[in-house]
């Protein structure tokens, strides 16, 4: 496939500007770039699912005009999204022929329609039921499903948009394998991602996208991922360690044998000025305690202390009121109105504040979240565009404006950083340090363990709902974590 000149367009904004772009036959090739850099835009241009504003496709030397993703596939072109789109009422086999059932005297061929499933998924080297539902797959299944439907039409080009955002490392470690059958069968393979650890595992060349423009393209083998990030960001970032904590800091948040859904007899001590990391295994009880501090949930046992007062939350704004704000891990789902104003995101916990005599005060409103956007550097073209059009590390920010805007004293982050590229997350990174050096307490949960030890003075290790080791900056390493989070060794 080779990419001329394309440009995509939205509201008279380029997202996608005059990319040129080659995926050769047996590579594997990355696109790679910043949350909003263009990268699935371009992904959805190739295959048809948005239209060109210039530029032209060649598919085998003809040049082709997509005019929806029916006609990319009918061109050999296959896209496999981030969030799989199957149907939960039909079976496997269903599924990956949706469209084109082979039949028989005008009848689906159920023996034709399971075996050439299971030779399908059989070529990708995938062992599954296709008989089963549907159903109850889990996210890595589904998309194993796209990819057995992509290959019953024979398609050449691949391109894979964010599809190992929600995959465990298993599950990406699987889908690598696949890639490299891909690659191997003489398939072109474009990769979409922000991960860099990713694309110099398995990628052969690089495409370096910035504000929609194709900055460079790099042989792995060629490069390393400190010159792609700085081609991706176009500056230096910020790459400080963790604040020094003060030995005399008071403590802001105590925890004593706190005990609720999903976590037991859980005792910590954030303090002043102080970034306290939560890891764990998934299902260890972290976001389930975070849930329990911010009054999401109600514990059945156990005391929290803010400045040494006894605290009882029924409510989240009971905790806002007293002091305490969470930026939720799913930020689509529980921290965001995707189709409301990013205005109305970034101050909705301000409201009453922000009005006179019971009516908004829309001059008031305008000018913090100007403001906070400001402070966090957050890119937008105006406050009244929904919150959905922004990118993901753009939406994290505004979130984490809302928050700010109370003036927490304790401030827990579940997972800042997932699903924003690197120079969103050093932004966070800076954010996190500022408000730590102004007093604020902070917990921070995540799975990235380099993000736990890069911010934090301690780090927590929680396993099946307890707190089972309190590590110091000088013993904290990525393995006594994980020693600690599997009870495997000592930690």
């Amino acid at each position: 496939m080779e990419v001329k000149g394309l440009s995509v367009t939205f509201g008279g904004v380029d997202v996608v500007s005059k990319v040129d772009l080659v995926l050769e036959p047996g590579e594997i090739h990355a696109v790679v770039g910043e949350n909003g850099a263009g990268k699935s835009s371009l992904g959805k241009a190739i295959a048809g699912v948005y239209q060109p504003s210039a530029g032209t496709i060649a598919v085998g030397g003809s040049t082709v005009r997509l005019r929806n993703p029916a006609d990319g596939l009918a061109h050999g072109i296959a896209l496999i999204h981030q969030e799989p789109m199957t149907f939960a009422d039909l079976s496997v086999a269903e599924n990956v022929f949706v469209g084109h059932v082979p039949k028989r005297r005008g009848l689906v061929d159920w023996k034709q329609l399971y075996q050439r499933s299971k030779q399908l998924f059989a070529d990708l080297g995938i062992s599954i039921d296709v008989r089963q539902s549907a159903a109850h797959l889990s996210v890595a299944q589904q998309q194993f499903i796209e990819l057995a439907s992509a290959l019953s039409h024979d398609s050449q080009v691949w391109i894979f948009d964010e599809t190992t955002a929600p995959l465990t490392p298993k599950e990406t470690s699987e889908l690598f394998s696949i890639f490299r059958r891909l690659r191997d069968r003489g398939c072109a393979v474009m990769f979409v991602t922000h991960h860099l650890q990713e694309v110099f595992e398995v990628a052969d060349r690089i495409t370096v996208l910035r504000d929609g423009v194709k900055v460079a393209e790099r042989l792995v083998a060629e490069t390393n991922p400190g010159e792609v990030v700085q081609l991706m960001v176009g500056r230096d970032l910020d790459a400080s360690g963790p604040i020094t904590e003060s030995a005399n800091a008071e403590p802001i948040l105590e925890v004593n044998s706190l005990t609720g859904p999903g976590f037991s007899e859980v005792s910590l001590t954030v303090h002043r000025g102080e970034i306290f990391g939560l890891a764990g295994l998934v299902g260890s009880g972290r976001t389930e305690l975070a849930r329990a501090l911010a009054g999401v949930v109600r514990p059945t046992s156990g005391e929290i202390l803010l400045s040494s007062t006894a605290k009882r939350f029924s409510s989240v704004h009971a905790a806002i009121e007293a002091g305490v704000a969470m930026v939720p891990e799913d930020r689509r789902r529980h921290g965001l109105f995707m189709s409301q104003s990013i205005q109305f995101n970034a101050t909705m916990a301000r409201l009453s504040e922000l009005s006179r005599h019971g009516w908004l005060d829309h001059r008031k409103l305008e000018e913090v979240t100007v403001a906070s956007g400001s402070d966090l550097r957050l890119a937008y073209r105006s406050t009244s565009q929904p919150v959905e059009s922004l990118s993901g590390g753009n939406q994290q920010k505004v979130v984490l404006g809302r928050w700010l805007m109370t003036e927490p004293r304790v401030l827990i982050l579940d997972e800042p950083t997932r699903g924003v590229d690197v120079g969103a997350k050093a932004e966070v990174h800076r954010v996190i340090r500022q408000l730590a050096e102004q007093g604020t307490a902070i917990l921070v949960i995540s799975s990235d363990l380099p993000e736990v030890l890069s911010l934090s003075t301690r780090v927590g290790v929680m396993r099946q709902g307890r707190l089972v080791a309190t590590l110091d900056r000088g013993s904290a390493t990525e393995e006594s974590i994980m020693a600690a989070a599997t009870g495997e060794g000592s930690a």
